[in-house]
């Protein structure tokens, strides 16, 4: 009996050692995908602890989901003996060939697809960079790709490669490309220079002369504003005054048509009333009085 319950306690004990060989942690932001015998199971175990069976029965694999990985396509250097002579060239829309390089950065998005199609997902995944940067710099001619259009080329093979991806499910997603670089042929790169730096100076002017323009069209519109609005004000001024001048004129003459004598006097006293101030001597006389000019040393005829 003693036996029995030995052998029985052994047995238990080997069970549950080979249960206990089953527990596996998830870490965070890690993704588990279980073949059991061999079918893959629908979901994958995310963080926390989990139970296999052992001994071969469940085979896991371990995918890192929060990892952001990079992959460069392309060459803009010499190729190398392990690389094709025509690496890295592509044409561009105006016919001409070009070398580039570009960066993706991915992310995996389906561990259970990316698992099943583990070795196959970077040369294939590579390979749809290269047809979307190669369908990207077609529609765009070789002066937008060398100079100023590299982002919205960088996001045409973004938005391209997602829509591939869509199609073709690698488990992964596309969460930035960028064009790092991008040169001409060796052959024909110093032509490509002078006429980059001819570009770049008429660049130069035109921005000069924008700026010029900029700066010199406000003043001289303030500056003509300043003259019209000094014009108008004098012009308000001269038409008021003479408006003023043909109003006393008016008055005067319709006083002159009423009482002529007296205004004929009026006028000749306002205008002793102006002249008066402006002589140093003053004479007054009565109406029939003659008066000596000779005291000013003024010989009289």
């Amino acid at each position: 009996m003693t036996r029995r319950v030995v052998v029985a306690a052994l047995l238990a004990l080997l069970v549950l050692a080979y249960l206990a060989t089953g527990w596996i942690a998830v870490a965070p932001g890690e993704a588990v995908v279980v073949r059991r015998f061999g079918r893959l199971l629908p979901r994958p175990w995310t963080s926390g602890l989990h139970w296999v069976w052992p001994l071969g029965l469940d085979r896991v694999a371990r995918v890192r989901t929060d990892e952001v990985r990079r992959l460069t396509v392309g060459l803009v250097g010499t190729p190398g003996a392990a690389d094709a002579p025509d690496a890295g060239e592509y044409l561009t829309g105006d016919l001409n060939l070009l070398r580039a390089e570009a960066a993706v950065q991915y992310r995996v998005s389906d561990p259970a697809a990316f698992v099943t199609r583990a070795s196959a997902v970077g040369p294939l995944l590579e390979r749809l960079v290269e047809a979307s940067l190669s369908r990207a710099l077609a529609r765009h001619g070789i002066d937008a790709a060398l100079r100023a259009e590299r982002a919205a080329i960088a996001r045409e093979v973004e938005s391209d490669l997602g829509a591939v991806l869509q199609r073709e499910p690698l488990g992964v997603s596309v969460l930035g490309v960028s064009l790092t670089d991008a040169r001409p042929p060796q052959e024909v790169a110093p032509d490509f220079a002078a006429a980059q730096a001819a570009r770049s100076e008429h660049d130069r002017r035109i921005n000069e002369a924008r700026t010029y323009a900029a700066t010199t069209l406000p003043a001289a519109r303030a500056g003509a504003q300043a003259k019209t609005d000094q014009a108008r004000a004098y012009a308000e001024r001269t038409l008021a005054l003479t408006r003023s001048r043909v109003g006393r004129f008016e008055a005067l003459l319709a006083e002159a048509n009423r009482s002529r004598p007296l205004t004929v006097r009026r006028l000749y006293l306002d205008t002793l009333r102006e002249l008066l101030p402006k002589v140093r001597r003053k004479i007054v006389l009565a109406p029939d009085e003659a008066v000596d000019l000779s005291l000013y040393g003024v010989e009289q005829q």
